[in-house]
């Protein structure tokens, strides 16, 4: 099992599975309508806050492996922490007049309320400079990593690739419906719903796996 989750293969693995295995259930629960199981309320969602509590479980279990690194263990909390606050929908209780904070129009629109803009300015710079502070830190590192086919860089290449891919997946229907008029075929909405919903759900479960390699990785100093 170690040898497993030692291989740099190891996360496109686990994020084939866990997608696959949601396309399958969104069929088995719902044959007639599989959207239903990723809309807002469908039955993905709950999936997803299981998997966001395993990863702070994993996370909070190998608290030890960071004595000499408090800060940088803290922050991934922090991260952790605005991340599910994000999947809770934070943005849309942000704001009072408006459906999202958490977009240019909301602070160019002047109708939405300075103190809103405040705090919702204030929580993406906070997010902003943490996940900046982290790359600079690491970014040579996951680099050297990735080429030297280190799975803990593996992990963390494979989870920006997979929150980049899921904004994409997430933003596609709108502003092909902005540029054409038109509205995606629902078959093509549905594969993308796939996509976004389920490859959001695996990003807990990688951020997991991350500090379960990083906790093996340490043992055999290879870490660094």
């Amino acid at each position: 099992m170690k040898s497993f989750l030692l291989s740099p293969f190891t996360p496109i693995v686990f994020v084939c599975l866990f997608m696959g295995s949601m396309f399958v259930l969104s069929f088995l629960m719902n044959y007639d309508n599989p959207a239903v199981f990723y809309s807002t309320a469908g039955f993905l969602e709950n999936i997803t806050y299981m998997c966001y509590a395993l990863a702070l479980c994993v996370a909070l279990y190998y608290n030890r492996d960071f004595r000499k690194n408090r800060q940088d263990y803290i922050l991934f909390l922090i991260l952790w922490g605005c991340a599910l606050l994000r999947e809770m929908g934070i943005q849309h209780y942000l704001t009072t007049t408006d459906t999202t904070a958490f977009k240019l129009r909301f602070f160019t629109n002047p109708a939405n309320p300075l103190h809103e803009k405040i705090m919702a300015a204030f929580l993406l710079l906070m997010v902003g400079s943490i996940v900046l502070f982290l790359l600079i830190r690491y970014v040579s590192k996951i680099i050297r990593g990735f080429f030297d086919l280190n799975p803990l860089y593996w992990t963390i290449c494979i989870f920006g690739g997979m929150g980049i891919v899921s904004k994409i997946a997430d933003r596609f229907p709108g502003n092909y419906y902005k540029a054409t008029g038109i509205h995606l075929d629902p078959d093509i909405a549905l594969l993308l719903s796939w996509i976004e919903e389920s490859g959001e759900a695996t990003l807990p479960l990688l951020f997991a796996l991350a500090f379960i390699q990083h906790h093996y990785l340490s043992q055999r100093h290879t870490f660094l």
